[in-house]
């Protein structure tokens, strides 16, 4: 059998679109594509989930790679301007929480310029907490990123996550 034969039937006038095109040239330019940064983003909520897991805990230090130094972070109740903020919020969740759970949902990814990403996503968090109360919450998530030289995965440059609750009406 040829490869000619093994070939996707698909109607002759399809022609490949300016947009995909376009795609094609900036992935060409750049280190990860955007299935590299959808992968990112659910080893950084497996590495969330291992630091409060009993059998496999991970320590603060292996985020260290990929965050920024100035890291600006806002958390629905912690802001972050530096990775010394980011170690001291690792901590103080960490202390509060006795396990959590990460579900992604919608992930959207943006090349930006200067081999910067965005990416937003909602992700239901469920927390229990060690004086026995639980939460469970839609968090939107925009996170901005950039490639750095010799680094294997994306820096996080900037951090925003708000609660999604459609009952909560924003002026």
């Amino acid at each position: 059998m040829s490869a000619q034969n093994n070939k996707i039937e698909q109607d002759k006038y399809l022609e490949p679109s300016v947009d995909y095109a376009t795609l094609m040239k900036e992935i060409r330019n750049r280190q990860f594509t955007r299935n590299d940064i959808k992968s990112f983003v659910y080893k950084v909520f497996v590495m969330y989930e291992r630091a409060t897991c009993e059998n496999e805990h991970v320590n603060v230090d292996e985020f260290k790679p990929f965050i920024d130094e100035n890291i600006y972070v806002d958390f629905p109740d912690y802001q972050i301007r530096s990775w010394n903020d980011y170690v001291e919020w690792h901590q103080w969740i960490h202390n509060l929480l006795e396990s959590d759970d990460h579900d992604i949902e919608k992930i959207n990814v943006e090349f930006l310029v200067n081999g910067k990403y965005q990416v937003a996503f909602d992700v239901r968090w469920r927390g229990l907490f060690k004086d026995g109360t639980y939460l469970d919450n839609t968090i939107r998530q925009v996170w901005i990123m950039r490639e750095e030289e010799g680094k294997q995965l994306p820096v996080i440059e900037k951090y925003i996550a708000k609660v999604n609750d459609p009952m909560v009406i924003a002026n």
